[in-house]
């Protein structure tokens, strides 16, 4: 009671602002206008949240829409998957997270050289672009002891790039991939940089092209590049810190996203269910569960939308410089592109 009664005006008007998302979503549906909802959340949440001085006043549950519901909603649509299309989507994915990690890094060295930017900002803009977003970024400028502007620099790079990413990548993604969803799904987790804005893009293609795959293999492909932190923070603290002792176990643990291990064993569970449970008595309440659990996934992710637009600041963004910039655009270009040429190839193969 006491979380509901600090946080009743954020709960308020975060809640009419999903509602009223998916109000006009039906509304402009049935006129033949497809917007998803979760489309229309990023940007009422954007609207509201740059016209309107109320961030700091429901801060608090912003904070938690986007630690704790994003969380829930995506370990929760571990149900919606079997782990044969787990495996599959992650076979799919695993070499051309690989391919971008290592082209993005050595473009952005390339133009941090050219542009005489620091060390640590490449570095930053490289994970976060690369891996998870701002969890990568937040992750290794505590290896790397960035500076605050640092830091700040390389969050709004990843967020700004990434939330252009959500509003025209999902139709990007049905150009390229109309007859293959979960390759559509791929491309979303590999080209686009965090975790909530992947949540959009795929919850945005699954509903204007009615593909639940699509979703299913974004997140997948989104917490596979998510679990490369093992691999990348002791890496980047070997390579940035050979004669300082740093903590690598501890970086790990307080960064690695633990809602993947929930997404992984819920997919298990789904697995198990669905092969034990065959008696006609019990498939209806299990299909039943599997639906709940779907639409309980959906809305704390869309919560999680209008939290992300809300924090989103558009000025501050706009005052990060040319330079960060050009770095941010080329990373996140090369990265598209390698996705798109990679995965094309994969369906002129079949």
């Amino acid at each position: 009671m006491r979380f509901f009664k600090q946080n009743m005006l954020g709960i308020a008007i975060i809640s009419v602002l999903v509602i009223l998302s998916i109000s006009s979503s039906k509304l402009l549906s049935s006129g033949n206008l497809l917007i998803s909802s979760a489309f229309l959340c990023i940007f009422l949440g954007l609207i509201i949240g740059n016209i309107f001085s109320i961030n700091k006043k429901i801060e608090p549950f912003i904070s938690f829409c986007l630690k704790k519901l994003l969380r829930i909603g995506i370990a929760v649509l571990g149900l919606s998957l079997s782990l044969t299309q787990l495996f599959n989507y992650g076979s799919t994915a695993i070499f051309l997270v690989l391919i971008n990690i290592i082209a993005a890094f050595f473009i952005i060295k390339f133009l941090c050289k050219i542009f005489n930017i620091s060390k640590n900002l490449g570095y930053l803009i490289t994970m976060g672009t690369c891996i998870c977003g701002v969890t990568a970024v937040i992750a290794t400028s505590s290896i790397i002891k960035s500076s605050k502007d640092e830091t700040s620099y390389a969050v709004g790079i990843v967020t700004l790039f990434g939330i252009l990413a959500v509003f025209f990548y999902p139709y990007l993604a049905n150009y390229f991939f109309n007859f293959t969803p979960d390759l559509a799904g791929v491309f979303l987790g590999t080209a686009i940089h965090d975790t909530a804005q992947v949540s959009a893009a795929g919850i945005i293609y699954s509903e204007l092209y009615s593909s639940q795959e699509a979703l299913n293999s974004a997140m997948t492909t989104k917490l596979l590049r998510n679990s490369f932190l093992i691999i990348l923070i002791p890496l980047i603290a070997y390579l940035y810190n050979k004669d300082q002792a740093v903590d690598v176990k501890k970086s790990i643990k307080d960064f690695f996203p633990m809602f993947v291990v929930g997404f992984i064993l819920l997919s298990v569970f789904r697995t198990f269910g669905d092969q034990l449970i065959i008696d006609s008595n019990f498939v209806y309440h299990w299909e039943m569960f599997l639906f709940i659990s779907k639409q309980i996934s959906i809305y704390c992710i869309l919560f999680a939308m209008v939290a992300l637009g809300l924090q989103t600041n558009i000025k501050g963004m706009l005052t990060l410089g040319i330079k960060p910039l050009i770095i941010g655009f080329a990373a996140s270009t090369t990265v598209g592109v390698i996705s798109v040429v990679y995965l094309l190839n994969i369906t002129n193969n079949f």
